[in-house]
């Protein structure tokens, strides 16, 4: 699960993580008994020190078991990843941010065109097709970032 967070210039939240080359937006797992609404205020919290109401989604996205970088001895089943809106941030809530020690590296906010040069060609789709959802009051379904349903009217 994903939270997507704009500045109000509308750049997006990446965040820089140890574990990855590529940049994510904020998010994880979810948790046993846990609701996704509930992870992603979660991870939010974790990750950048903001508690954060979740309360809409903007896209649910299948990735495939064919992706790069899940190892086939592991079986990857594919999942399921929600997009959360986490809403347009001020400066005074950046400036909140607190970052998590030893996992997050570090947050900018970047032009959403060039998100395909900073994440996974899968992150990048399903980030712009939120933000496309949120720009038109919709919500999407996706396959591996491609929607499958035809988007909301601008």
């Amino acid at each position: 699960m994903s939270v997507l967070i704009t500045d109000t210039a509308g750049r997006i939240l990446l965040q820089r993580v140890t574990y990855r080359t590529t940049r994510l937006l904020p998010g994880g797992g979810v948790d046993s008994k846990e609701a996704p609404t509930e992870a992603a205020a979660r991870e939010v919290l974790e990750e950048l020190g903001v508690h954060l109401p979740i309360s809409r989604a903007l896209a649910v996205d299948w990735i495939p078991f064919t992706t790069p970088g899940f190892d086939p001895a592991t079986c990857f089943p594919g999942e399921i990843i929600y997009v959360f809106d986490g809403g347009t941030w001020d400066s005074e809530q950046i400036a909140a941010i607190r970052l998590r020690q030893g996992e997050i590296e570090g947050v900018d906010f970047v032009d959403p065109a060039d998100l395909p040069a900073l994440m996974a060609p899968g992150n990048a789709r399903r980030a712009l097709a939120a933000l496309h959802a949120r720009d038109t009051d919709g919500a999407v379904v996706l396959e591996d970032g491609y929607p499958i349903t035809p988007p909301p009217a601008a």
